[in-house]
């Protein structure tokens, strides 16, 4: 069978894995090109979406409590300035990176990382940047690293351009390492947007777990919402029954494959996946056909 994953990372170094992991791996992997292209020429993987995460609000933190304390009014504002340039440089650089490895090889398709916290006006004019020259088609964004919900001012101009542009949204949903409670992106907090936005194409990842029953009320209201059941596969206590209860009352044609590498391993889920109590065509729409669809991608 081909197979699409519809959430996986890649970092540009096994260290920048390790530490995005919490500094060891869940599962033998540390998140690099090398190892993504490793599943792709095995090829049970056809293709992965590569998605960028870049915790600006943490590493904004983390430069200003080694400012030193004795600036000057104006230098503070320098400093300040400075360090939000750099934080949009790390974030313009990394969707550069996915988008050029992804031009290398087929194989990729870049998901490019939004981040509400960062200047509109750049934020705006970098995925605008990146559909010129990129032809992206997939955003992704994860308010929980940031300690905040998707309902941040500064996420709406992103689902406005989204909307506009015919741009698919995915969102972390439920629990992190940030957020062991998946308070800041539980189903709740993704019910206006989907109403302000009615064609606004929104992915909440991971079944928002463990806030899925949640999820499915969601889902009964706006048919553009959609989830995928990357992490959850190896990450959660959820029984081979229990998922085919959930994707069934979500809607079979709404669920996509995914891993979440490194944090699980693509083809261990996959053989879950294939062992649940599916008919071949509910499995195909999962592991593959949902995907083209959803993202218009090339099969």
């Amino acid at each position: 069978m081909n197979i699409i994953d519809s959430h996986f990372h890649i970092y540009k170094s096994d260290q920048a894995g390790i530490l995005a992991q919490g500094g060891g791996s869940f599962c033998g992997f540390s998140g690099t090109l090398e190892e993504a292209k490793s599943f792709l020429d095995r090829g049970r993987v056809k293709k992965l979406l590569a998605l960028a995460v870049i915790p600006i609000v943490p590493m904004r933190e983390a430069a200003m409590k080694k400012r030193p304390e004795d600036l000057s009014a104006a230098k503070r504002e320098e400093f300040t300035k400075e360090l939000d340039l750099k934080l949009q440089k790390r974030l313009s650089d990394y969707n550069d990176y996915l988008c050029r490895s992804a031009r290398e090889d087929g194989r990729l398709e870049p998901v490019i990382a939004a981040d509400g916290s960062l200047n509109t006006d750049f934020m705006i004019q970098e995925i605008l940047t990146k559909i010129q020259n990129f032809g992206i088609k997939i955003i992704k964004i994860h308010p929980a690293v940031n300690g905040i919900t998707p309902e941040h001012p500064g996420y709406e101009p992103v689902f406005e351009l989204a909307q506009d542009k015919g741009i698919t949204i995915i969102s972390h949903g439920g629990l992190s390492g940030d957020d062991p409670e998946g308070k800041y992106c539980s189903p709740k907090n993704f019910e206006n947007i989907l109403r302000m936005f009615p064609k606004l194409k929104l992915i909440v990842a991971h079944l928002a777990y463990p806030h899925t029953d949640d999820l499915l009320q969601l889902a009964k209201k706006f048919d553009n919402l959609y989830t995928d059941i990357s992490f959850v596969m190896k990450n959660s206590p959820l029984t081979d029954d229990e998922f085919v209860e959930i994707i069934s009352k979500f809607g079979i044609e709404r669920v996509l494959f995914g891993s979440d590498f490194p944090w699980s391993d693509p083809e261990a889920d996959a053989d879950r996946l294939l062992k649940l109590k599916l008919n071949e065509k509910e499995i195909d729409l999962i592991a593959r056909q949902n995907a083209i669809e959803i993202f218009n991608l090339d099969e």
